[in-house]
């Protein structure tokens, strides 16, 4: 493992990047910095290495609300209607940081702007930070965990741990952008997600805990190329600009393949596998009004990566008919998602 300096943070500390080889010539690269992911370097159907994922070339740059890229997203990721639940019968009022009305991914501070302690221990990065009672609205203090490593399979390993002295809400994912072309538009890429549900989205772009069945323009459980239905006169896609909806899978906890994506081009694949309810294709519709310059010199284009976020249901605080993220006082929370890259 190499561990390199990442730049300054506008407070004066110093970003890490960590990056993890396996001994093939490909590898990942994490940063402290919100926990996030960088870079993943894998080779295509010629052997030839190509980083995978979107984001920045300096560490401060993933301070940058916005695209979230690569980020540890949370306490609880995505959406809340009307910046507030109600817990144990006691309502807690959030600040809006979405449409001036809701929250979105752990509100204005949350873990993407933390920088996390972390350690190596083998081949493992483990890195660590507390989130206060009170921050962003959020009921007690909670300690996170999140655990990277690459082994000799391509697989990134992501685990989160966490732990909190009051009754909390909870939903962490993995916010990364991938393009397995490494530029372009992601609309050729070939996507099968392992569900015959979905939930639909709300005028106001909120989920309201109803299911319906994946059919037509909205399914994947064949394999279908993205682009194929991107624009389609269909009311879900035109009220989101294209795919940003999450995909049922399980009530239980087992570990299962959630969705495969290929390029046909470069010949990768990448497999999701994860122990969430559930899991957000979203097809990287705004991505070009986020102006902050990525990797390639430039900000990034529409579509030009896509995020595959294994969850809870968004807007669930809000739903009580689905699996509720909530972290009971003296409980541990722990998940998995395994990101697996093949040709």
């Amino acid at each position: 493992m190499q561990i390199k300096n990442f730049g300054k943070l506008p407070d004066g500390r110093e970003a890490t990047l960590f990056i993890l080889e396996n001994g093939t010539g490909a590898y990942a690269a994490v940063t402290n910095v919100g926990a996030s992911i960088v870079s993943v370097v894998v080779p295509d159907k010629n052997g030839n290495l190509g980083d995978v994922v979107l984001g920045y070339t300096d560490g401060a740059k993933y301070l940058t609300k916005g695209a979230y890229h690569g980020a540890t997203v949370g306490r609880v990721a995505n959406r809340i209607e009307d910046a507030r639940f109600t817990l144990e019968g006691v309502e807690y009022i959030l600040k809006p940081n979405y449409n001036g009305q809701h929250m979105l991914h752990g509100g204005e501070i949350g873990l993407d702007s933390k920088l996390f302690d972390a350690e190596v221990c083998g081949d493992t990065v483990i890195m660590k930070t507390v989130l206060p009672d009170g921050e962003d609205g959020f009921p007690g203090n909670i300690e996170i965990t999140v655990k990277y490593d690459f082994d000799a399979e391509n697989r990134l390993n992501i685990e989160y741990f966490a732990e909190c002295d009051k009754t909390t809400p909870i939903n962490l994912i993995n916010h990364s952008y991938f393009n397995l072309n490494v530029t372009g538009d992601i609309c050729s890429h070939e996507l099968t997600i392992n569900s015959d549900e979905y939930y639909p989205l709300a005028d106001n772009g909120m989920v309201t805990g109803e299911k319906r069945p994946a059919v037509g323009t909205m399914n994947f459980k064949e394999p279908k190329i993205v682009g194929s239905d991107i624009d389609a006169d269909c009311p879900q896609i035109k009220l989101a600009g294209g795919y940003d909806h999450n995909y049922f899978l399980q009530d239980g906890k087992d570990f299962v393949l959630a969705a495969s994506i290929k390029a046909p081009e470069s010949g990768r694949i990448m497999r999701v596998y994860t122990d969430m309810p559930g899991i957000l294709f979203y097809s990287g519709n705004f991505l070009h009004t986020h102006e902050v310059e990525g990797k390639l010199g430039r900000a990034y284009m529409a579509r030009e990566g896509f995020c595959l976020e294994t969850n809870y249901c968004p807007n669930a605080l809000k739903c009580p008919q689905v699996k509720q993220p909530i972290l009971k006082k003296g409980e541990k929370y722990h998940h998995k998602t395994v990101y697996e890259f093949a040709v």
